[in-house]
């Protein structure tokens, strides 16, 4: 009983990691599908959506960073659209106004989905490009996202998000090992046309392929699964890059964790209807079983103490365990340490990662939903002062010391930003 319950648990456990990359891997090289040509000079009319909520630290960065875009002014829509913004952002982009920079402001706070909603109305641009207030794009990032639309069975494309940290944390080095590993299932899920969930900071859409976002659904989730149910390619390409601060804190991106399982999991409840055949293998296999591992966990660990006496592996295997657990423990300890080490941050991360899961799930169950957020403001401050191509490197550079150093410690402010108050 004990051998069927560890090997259970272990399939299940890695299979989201490894089984399901590996059958990605799998059908694409069966399918093999003709790629279609993308069209370097396919410049249709493109609205860049900022959604903004108090980011006076960052909105002057993301506008000159978006208007020194290479795609064609004439052709491009910079909007910034505020959701009841109570500081600087209101009225910093109307320095820009005479750039053709756009701002719509809701007052009150409803939450990017009504936001959105309300914006979409009014848009007649053939493309929206969606994009958060504290990143910012490679120079060329938008001419990659749109040559694929040049293609008219693609209905969404989602770029590259590459975190760049300002202090080597153990979470910072943590969610940038995840999202390398994201990005290679984008890779494979492109190849089938089928990239399963858009990345919030750079994703495009056809407009007349919009559906009304529901409140509790995050945008970079429903669209991508509303567009593949109508039949719609969506695609993965990483040269259209955006670059994003990562976290410092343990405690911020926990919350964040949590806030992005929880609104997983609403956006599943509500639009499961979306999901049939493949695509509905492909949300168990790469989301839900994942969300779902922290149980079989500790039947592996439990399991496997029952089994020690049975065989060496067993032994083995539980002091590979022990010595992952402790890992994660002194990751922690470590977690902002100069130097963080991968045999640290990586189990910690993972453990974390699989706890907020839990946190998560039993939000859900409890009947929790979420419209608004606070963005992780060691995330959102102090962006890189680059533009375009050399935006990343320039992060790289950027001083550390303008960063918070407690969680609980106010940002100092930076010179950039002192000059918008004067």
């Amino acid at each position: 009983m004990w051998a069927i319950l560890f090997w259970c648990s272990v399939a299940v456990i890695f299979y989201p990691y490894l089984g399901y990359p590996s059958l990605l891997f799998l059908f694409g090289k069966l399918r093999r599908e003709k790629a279609s040509e993308s069209k370097s000079n396919y410049l249709p009319t493109v609205c860049l959506f900022i959604s903004a909520f108090n980011e006076e630290k960052i909105i002057r960065r993301k506008i000159e960073n978006s208007l020194a875009l290479s795609y064609p002014r004439e052709k491009l829509r910079i909007l910034i659209a505020s959701d009841g913004s109570t500081d600087a952002t209101v009225q910093i982009p109307k320095n820009y106004s005479d750039m053709g920079v756009e701002l719509f402001h809701q007052p009150q706070r409803r939450g990017k989905s009504a936001v959105i909603n309300d914006v979409m109305e009014n848009l007649t641009e053939e493309i929206v490009v969606f994009t958060d207030a504290n990143c910012l794009f490679e120079e060329d990032a938008l001419e990659k996202l749109i040559q694929h639309f040049s293609d008219p069975r693609i209905g969404c494309v989602v770029g590259k998000l590459n975190y760049v940290e300002r202090h080597r944390s153990s979470v910072g080095k943590g969610e940038g090992v995840y999202w390398k590993y994201e990005s290679r299932i984008s890779i494979l899920e492109s190849a089938l046309k089928s990239v399963l969930v858009a990345t919030g900071p750079i994703f495009a859409i056809r407009r007349n392929l919009f559906s009304r976002l529901y409140p509790d659904v995050a945008n970079d989730f429903q669209l991508p699964v509303e567009i593949a149910s109508r039949g719609y390619g969506v695609v993965y390409e990483p040269e259209a890059v955006a670059i994003e601060r990562s976290t410092i804190f343990w405690r911020e991106e926990f919350k964040r964790k949590v806030r992005i399982i929880l609104r997983g999991l609403t956006g599943f409840a509500i639009l499961k209807s979306k999901f049939r055949g493949f695509r509905l293998w492909q949300f168990l296999s790469h989301k839900l079983i994942r969300w779902t591992v922290a149980p079989f966990l500790f039947l592996i660990l439990i399991s496997n103490i029952m089994l020690v006496g049975s065989s060496w592996f067993y032994t083995v295997v539980l002091a590979f365990q022990s010595i992952f657990y402790l890992a994660a423990m002194n990751g922690w300890r470590l977690k902002r340490t100069s130097k963080p080490r991968s045999i640290f941050y990586v189990p910690f991360y993972f453990t974390m990662v699989n706890f907020a899961a839990i946190v998560a799930i039993a939000q859900f169950l409890a009947g929790k939903r979420l419209r608004v957020w606070e963005k992780a403001e060691s995330a959102r401050f102090a962006p890189a002062p680059a533009k375009g191509k050399n935006a990343a490197a320039a992060s790289n550079r950027e001083d550390a010391g303008l960063a918070p150093h407690s969680e609980t410690a106010a940002p100092q402010t930076s010179s950039s930003t002192a000059q918008l108050k004067k």
